[in-house]
């Protein structure tokens, strides 16, 4: 599976090695981590600083990583707005998302969300390896399965005044009107 695994910057400072042994565990689980920048700034206030057009690049390249991702995977034990926003993404987006913490740091918003996609896990060192295989496993049946066909242009053209006008991405719409007719087919659910 492709994973995204992120975590706030601040927490990098008080988390480092477990955030290390998260991201290199994802690997030995067989998975691929699609991200790096993680551990790869070595001035936070330079990168929060920064010029804008990094900023932009750096937004871009977060929304491209959950996009081309089977699962996200944050580490929300330092409260942070980037990664409520990242998660919100995630689940916008019809991601699996499992969201972990350490005791003592529980993400009271996150654990509110009502979402079959969304898992709030509390973990620690010693059993991150088990906690973190078995959200993978229970992600992995919660992924959608791609699915591709050809359209007409007049239906094409109107997903894209569905999308522009209702604010929602076609790929949803499409969703919507099938999970609408799978809850009314009589035959179907019998």
């Amino acid at each position: 599976m492709k994973i995204f695994y992120t975590a706030s910057l601040r927490g990098v400072k008080s988390y480092r090695d477990e955030l290390q042994n998260i991201f290199d565990l994802i690997e030995k689980l067989g998975h691929k981590n699609l991200d790096t920048v993680l551990f790869n700034i070595e001035n936070e206030g330079k990168f929060y600083s920064g010029i804008h057009s990094d900023k932009i690049n750096h937004f871009k390249r977060i929304i491209k990583s959950i996009k081309d991702s089977d699962i996200v995977i944050l580490e929300i034990s330092t409260h942070s707005l980037s990664m409520g926003y990242i998660l919100h993404k995630a689940l916008e987006m019809n991601k699996p998302v499992i969201a972990l913490y350490q005791p003592g740091n529980p993400p009271f918003f996150a654990q509110g969300i009502e979402n079959d996609k969304l898992q709030v896990i509390e973990y620690s060192d010693a059993d991150i390896e088990s906690t973190l295989r078995d959200a993978i496993e229970y992600a992995q049946g919660k992924a959608d399965v791609r699915f591709n066909f050809f359209i007409s242009p007049s239906i094409g053209n109107y997903l894209d005044w569905i999308s522009k006008v209702k604010k929602i991405p076609r790929s949803v719409y499409l969703r919507c009107l099938i999970e609408k007719d799978l809850s009314s087919n009589d035959e179907y659910n019998s």
